[in-house]
């Protein structure tokens, strides 16, 4: 299962992201809304870190993903902070219903490149579709080809934390338009021995313009791809793209 031993140590792992940033990122977008946002599904939400900090900028959030494991993690967070605007379901946004409606659905932290195929990818537009309100947004990032190509594919990164050392190697398979993720990581226990996990991963990545012809759909319309992080024009030259429709 996909994170079941990496909630572990998630968070520990990925210090280095501004989580302020991007979910300051996200409320920014929210204010070009036609219609006031209240209401926001999240997928991939992991172990809420944006999750939470949009919960305390005031929507009421509502968190899916399909780790078990990272979401009790996320449910422990909410609990010792006191945020009470917050739900945590499991479930797979490559097809779901929610059987509500919505203001907004997002998907950060390039958990959209998790999807394995352009018809998963369709089947998650055709069901946020339904749960969007009109006028809600569809909100996506997603990492480029050329930030798997130059960047990520075929290197190794080690991180080595004061309760955590992690060994991540990438491995490029260009013809299937995937990287494979391999970490081996140890965990500093309280007798002072490390314990050993091992998690596998694969990543997936779609040009930029089959992303943003998909979102081309009646359903939709204001279709924009931004870089990521700004209100720039993005592309296929981007490392990260950020996707915003708008439900008719």
């Amino acid at each position: 299962m996909v994170y079941e031993d990496f909630a572990k140590v998630y968070d520990e792992l990925m210090q280095e992201i501004n989580y302020d940033e991007w979910a300051d990122y996200i409320f920014r977008m929210t204010l070009n809304s036609t219609k006031p946002i209240k209401k926001i599904l999240e997928f991939g939400c992991g172990t809420g870190n944006i999750t939470l900090r949009l919960a305390k900028k005031g929507f009421d959030m509502t968190a899916v993903d399909l780790s078990e494991d990272m979401l009790t993690v996320a449910d422990e967070k909410a609990e010792a902070q006191g945020i009470e605007n917050v739900r945590f379901f499991k479930g797979d946004m490559s097809n779901f219903q929610i059987g509500e409606t919505f203001d907004a659905v997002i998907v950060c932290c390039d958990s959209f490149n998790y999807l394995k195929s352009l018809d998963e990818i369709e089947s998650f537009l055709s069901c946020s579709a339904e749960a969007l309100k009109p006028g809600g947004l569809l909100m996506f990032d997603m990492n480029t080809p050329e930030k798997y190509k130059e960047t990520i594919g075929d290197n190794t990164f080690v991180y080595n934390f004061d309760n955590v050392y992690c060994v991540w190697e990438n491995t490029l398979h260009p013809d299937d338009d995937k990287v494979d993720f391999d970490l081996s990581f140890f965990v500093r226990r309280e007798d002072d021995l490390y314990e050993r996990y091992e998690e596998e991963q694969s990543q997936y990545y779609y040009p930029v313009e089959d992303i943003f012809k998909l979102l081309k759909v009646p359903a939709f319309k204001n279709q924009k791809i931004y870089d990521f992080g700004t209100f720039l024009a993005g592309g296929a030259l981007s490392d990260r793209v950020q996707y915003v429709a708008e439900k008719r």
